[in-house]
């Protein structure tokens, strides 16, 4: 009876002991399984921290950037309205030009022009072509006037008389091209030879035609530079 008391309670302090040593592994477990929860939670909070490092580091990029372009737009803006005010001054100023150049066209005196264009009928109607070629400028570059044969040729064929009815300045356009020239819109009276040639630049009566001058500074007289049927 004494041994078997005493088997069940070595068999207890088994028990016991097992007992104790499972409830030492369980919280060395749970021990280690706090841990890697801490560790897990730390990892994630490194990481998130790392990661709104990144993103501050990025706003901040893109702020200076947006800052860069918000100056560079402004700096567009300013130069934008300095070439607008100079474009705005540049466009009063060539209106005054252009308002100058009238002026003197208009007040001109058309009587040498007028007289060249009298002169230059009159030889036409001798057939002095010759005579008619010295009155055109050597800067012609009208497809008739610029070659005295092709001109002598083709006003004999065209023409048996003309005379100037009228003769004005034209100021009807002031664009750059015909600010720089001078202009007159000249109608001239045409008989046409017998029998009638085809009309290539005159028709038998009235003609409405456009001669261009220029002023030659060294023989000081106005030349005919080029005659047109429209300005």
């Amino acid at each position: 009876m004494k041994r078997f008391i005493i088997i069940i309670v070595f068999l207890f302090l088994i028990a016991l002991l097992i007992s104790f040593n499972y409830l030492l592994w369980d919280r060395e477990k749970q021990l280690e399984s706090f841990q890697d929860l801490r560790d897990a939670k730390n990892f994630t909070i490194d990481t998130l921290g790392e990661k709104n490092n990144t993103l501050d580091k990025k706003n901040r990029e893109l702020t200076e950037k947006v800052e860069s372009m918000n100056s560079v737009a402004s700096d567009l803006r300013e130069e934008f309205n300095r070439v607008s005010l100079e474009n705005t001054d540049l466009k009063a100023q060539i209106s005054n030009y252009t308002d100058l150049v009238i002026q003197f066209k208009k007040n001109m005196n058309t009587a040498p022009v007028s007289e060249l264009v009298k002169n230059w009928y009159e030889a036409i109607n001798a057939k002095n072509y010759k005579l008619a070629s010295s009155l055109i400028s050597k800067n012609s570059q009208d497809e008739i006037l610029k070659n005295s044969t092709n001109f002598s040729k083709t006003y004999q064929e065209e023409i048996k008389s003309i005379h100037s009815k009228s003769l004005q300045i034209f100021t009807g356009l002031t664009d750059e091209e015909h600010l720089k020239i001078l202009q007159f819109k000249v109608i001239a009276e045409v008989e046409k030879p017998e029998p009638p040639q085809a009309e290539k630049l005159y028709k038998s009566g009235e003609n409405e035609k456009y001669i261009t001058v220029e002023f030659n500074t060294q023989s000081k007289e106005w030349l005919i530079l080029e005659v047109s049927d429209k300005p």
